[in-house]
């Protein structure tokens, strides 16, 4: 299999999905390969995003952390 012919094949296996969590983590690994950012800047601009996340409360605690996961093992 040539890369022309794999590139096809992973754009018809990607438009098949309608997962937006899964389509997001491939857009995730698409763009670690592609992008020309700076890992460091990347962290910490993810950084900056938790820290805003956890002033505004936009957090779990361990337990609910894991009622969570619990929740998206059922589905």
């Amino acid at each position: 299999m040539d890369t022309l012919e794999l590139k096809n094949i992973l754009i018809s296996k990607i438009s098949e999905i309608d997962d937006i969590r899964y389509l997001e983590a491939i857009m995730t690994i698409l763009e670690s390969k592609t992008s020309s950012k700076n890992y460091s800047e990347n962290y910490n601009e993810e950084l900056l995003k938790a820290e805003e996340d956890i002033t505004a409360g936009r957090l779990y605690t361990q337990s609910q952390a894991k009622d969570k996961i619990e929740e998206w093992k059922k589905k």
